[in-house]
């Protein structure tokens, strides 16, 4: 008899623990943090959002443009407490990071190539499991950003006539 109300009882317990993260609530958290660099001439747009717990690593690429100013900014639900930012260039090298303990994260830079950057999240601290949210901004040239993570092919590149074609 003990075992029949316990039953429902845990997957009542799991299914309203299912429904407690909040991807919408970190979407407008990361676009909060962009409205101040909208206001600076940023292009702000989506880039990738998820549910994951403490220590979970979310990697994903991003086109770059020498020359173009780029904002990365990560919001969250309630339940993830400190967010991390890395960007690497393309040989690995890092170029940027924010580690500072606040909930939030964000990292400013300017591509001084055209190629990918590498960018991870890190769930530094969570409570459970807990949604976020990444959103990239684009400063001085087109508002176009497609997002590739890793193992996706590598789009050809238009050849180039020979000389004297």
């Amino acid at each position: 008899m003990k075992k029949l109300i316990i039953a429902p009882l845990v997957f009542i317990s799991m299914a309203l623990s299912a429904q407690a993260q909040d991807p919408v609530k970190a979407g407008d958290d990361a676009y909060s943090m962009g409205v101040y660099y909208s206001a600076r001439g940023f292009n702000m747009l989506p880039a990738i959002d998820g549910v994951d717990g403490r220590g979970a690593k979310v990697e994903f690429l991003i086109p770059v443009t020498a020359g173009i100013d780029y904002v990365f900014l990560a919001g969250r639900d309630e339940y993830v407490q400190d967010l991390d930012i890395y960007i690497y260039d393309e040989s690995g090298a890092l170029l940027i990071k924010d580690r500072r303990s606040s909930a939030r994260a964000g990292t400013r830079f300017r591509a001084s190539y055209t190629g990918s950057v590498k960018v991870i999240l890190h769930i530094a601290q969570a409570n459970g499991l807990g949604a976020w949210s990444v959103i990239v901004g684009r400063r001085g040239g087109g508002a176009s950003v497609e997002v590739a993570k890793p193992g996706d092919p590598i789009p050809a590149k238009p050849e180039t006539p020979a000389a004297g074609n």
